[in-house]
């Protein structure tokens, strides 16, 4: 039996991927704390054997067991940054400029984060 060709993902250019404008996704729980950083909450996915396994053992079978995820101060700045407005550019000049580091290194993190984000589900790119 032979294994459908899966599609090539597209490729973006360098210059098509830091026009792209990351917009935070409606459904991510998230809460600013005191000190100004970011605090995520997101259900764990499981599979049917882990889910079948929580409703037994669990009191509350309905409720879905979620994970936390709390942002250092440079994460959270991005964060805020995540307007649905901003390009990945923009983000990148902001936080070079905020954090006195070279374009370079800005678009080296920045991106680095920001792929993490959609990783997680926590942002889309337009």
């Amino acid at each position: 039996m032979k294994s459908s060709p899966s599609k090539p993902e597209k490729t973006l250019s360098r210059t098509e991927a830091l026009a792209c404008i990351p917009q935070q996704n409606d459904t991510t729980s998230w809460e600013e704390l005191e000190d100004g950083k970011i605090l995520f909450t997101y259900a764990i996915p499981l599979s049917r054997f882990f889910q079948a396994l929580h409703r037994k053992f669990t009191k509350n079978s309905i409720e879905t067991p979620t994970k936390k995820l709390e942002l250092d101060e440079m994460g959270s700045f991005v964060w805020k940054l995540i307007d649905g407005k901003r390009s990945v550019g923009a983000i990148i000049t902001t936080f070079a400029q905020e954090y006195k580091v070279s374009n370079q290194e800005a678009e080296t993190a920045v991106t680095t984060f920001i792929k993490n984000l959609g990783q997680r589900g926590f942002i889309g790119l337009y």
